[in-house]
């Protein structure tokens, strides 16, 4: 789907939370798929981007979708895994 949209050179805006404070996005006029840490600076309401994050070109995000898959079947424990960020204690 990512790599679609963003080959296509339609217009895209996608952000989406994955937990904590991070985000993945894909937006026109980067062919990549940003895994980002962001922040809320005092006295705003929008969210801004940190340098802490690393942005997969197309083809390394499709390698990285391979490798995914991969390491879901041969540790299958790992896909069932649950977030520390959503357990009771998330110090432990």
């Amino acid at each position: 789907m990512i790599k679609n949209a963003s080959e296509d050179d339609a217009q895209v805006n996608y952000r989406q939370h994955i937990g904590g404070g991070c985000y993945v996005s894909v937006t026109t006029g980067f062919k990549c798929v940003d895994f980002r840490q962001f922040y809320m600076p005092y006295g705003e309401t929008e969210i801004k981007p940190t340098r802490k994050g690393v942005a997969l070109r197309l083809a390394e995000w499709d390698q990285m979708k391979k490798v995914m898959d991969l390491v879901d079947s041969a540790h299958p424990s790992l896909a069932k895994a649950t977030p520390c960020y959503l357990g009771g204690d998330h110090q432990n």
